[in-house]
């Protein structure tokens, strides 16, 4: 297992953010040898995956990896080899009260199963270390961090409340870990009625609220119309994509920092705001490859349960740091960790764009579409904030969808019916019928998530 002090993961990620983007690159591909040599030496199917790799590999040189692979592989692909998935399994649905450490020593957690068979992933100290750093310097470096605090301030966070849920069950753990903080953390279900949600808020009144975009969106249109009155001074985005134009509404209405997080289960800290809208990747210790369909990631710092050129399917794009010497503050009370870099850094780290999930297929009347036929119109439709497609036979689909306050959802959700239904009948689906619905979006079962088209057949 590797390990790192906690101040010396502070220090790597304050210098890291100062770099320029050849230095950066340069260690980056250092971080990489190291990874790639450590495991050829511990993990069995990665060491024969890498066996003819040249005396001076580079990224490109590392066969492509995925979840299926590396589920049918786990045992010989993990590097310590007391691991198994079984007993990761276990470990991963042990009793929430249960919080000790993986064989004493790692941490583990479970992807949401949204995309297929969930993955167990074990983290080591050093992985662990250096994420938190990331977070503590990059993403937390607000002009108040004891906001974080749940024991002097309160937090709510807006989620899918069910044990699957990666969220929902971090936060059982805590819970029974810190007891003492209960009193001020209030978790509110996604499925909640937009009423109580507000009716909830109001009583309980947080300073710092958590959740999904497509929550947020909504109650930053609460606070619009006067309905939501909470002292909140931080909003913190998790698990959904937030569009400039939801960023924008959400900090209008609530003038407070928002900030947003891309991450994943097997990647960690991908990448984070840092003071405006963009997302700066932590290309440092991430390295993203975008793809013309999908991104490979590899997680430099983890070296038990290795992602090395892992494929997702998300579709990203990569531009230059937009703010050229911003300056990054390392807040932290005195003699904490975070204070171990006092002086501001230069923060010039590249930007990364996401234009969501690469589109599914479905089929309509005996014929295969993707769906960038329904997303390049109901991303525009007018009066529409948040949107779903339900199919229920092989002829049918069903609009549902959120609409602005001012709009009516009959007629914003019937007319994009009607456009999608026309649209389809002239491109060979002559049978295709589409209605709407003012019924509530459909989750991800396990994770939470809002998936743009769901098979209901």
């Amino acid at each position: 297992m590797k390990t790192i002090s906690q101040e010396a993961a502070m220090r790597l990620v304050a210098e890291g953010a100062a770099l320029s983007p050849a230095a950066r690159h340069e260690l980056q591909q250092q971080r990489l040898h190291e990874l790639v040599d450590y495991v050829r030496n511990h993990s069995p199917y990665l060491a024969e995956l890498y066996a003819d790799l040249p005396a001076d590999y580079t990224l490109a040189d590392l066969p492509p990896t995925d979840k299926a692979t590396m589920l049918e592989h786990y045992n010989d692909w993990v590097t310590d080899r007391e691991l198994t998935l079984d007993r990761v399994m276990q470990y991963v649905n042990r009793p929430v009260s249960d919080t000790s450490l993986l064989l004493g020593k790692y941490t583990a957690l479970c992807t949401s199963g949204s995309t297929g068979t969930p993955l167990p992933m074990v983290r080591d100290d050093y992985h662990n270390k250096i994420h938190e750093a990331m977070l503590a310097q990059r993403l937390f470096f607000v002009d108040n961090p004891e906001l974080l605090d749940p024991t002097r301030h309160k937090v709510a966070s807006i989620i899918h409340t069910s044990p699957a849920a990666s969220s929902y069950n971090s936060y059982l753990r805590m819970i029974a870990r810190y007891p003492q903080i209960t009193d001020n953390i209030l978790v509110i279900s996604v499925l909640e009625n937009i009423d109580e949600t507000v009716r909830k808020l109001n009583a309980f009144q947080p300073e710092l609220i958590s959740g999904y975009a497509s929550s947020l969106l909504l109650l930053a249109v609460e606070k619009e119309n006067g309905h939501l009155d909470i002292p909140v001074k931080l909003i913190t985005n998790s698990a959904e994509l937030l569009t400039k134009e939801a960023y924008d509404r959400i900090h209008a209405a609530f003038q407070c920092p928002v900030l947003n997080n891309y991450c994943m289960t097997e990647g960690g800290e991908i990448a984070m705001t840092h003071g405006s809208h963009d997302l700066y990747l932590n290309d440092d210790w991430i390295i993203v490859e975008p793809m013309e369909e999908g991104a490979y990631i590899t997680d430099l710092t983890n070296y038990v349960q290795p992602i090395i050129r892992y494929y997702v399917n998300d579709r990203v794009r990569i531009t230059p740091s937009r703010v050229e010497g911003l300056r990054s503050k390392v807040k932290g009370q005195e003699g904490s960790p975070s204070t171990l870099n006092p002086q501001p850094s230069t923060f010039n780290l590249p930007i990364l764009e996401i234009s969501g999930r690469t589109f599914e297929t479905f089929t309509l009347c005996g014929q295969t579409f993707t769906m960038v036929s329904i997303v390049t119109k109901a991303e525009v439709w007018e009066g529409l904030l948040q949107w779903q497609v339900v199919q229920t036979t092989p002829e049918t689909m069903e609009v549902r969808g959120v609409c602005a306050p001012d709009a009516d959802p009959h007629q914003v959700l019937g007319s994009l019916a009607a456009q999608l239904q026309v649209y389809f009948r002239q491109n060979g689906c002559p049978a295709a019928v589409f209605t709407y619905s003012l019924e509530p979006l459909l989750f991800n079962a396990r994770g939470g998530k809002i998936p743009r088209y769901i098979n209901r057949q």
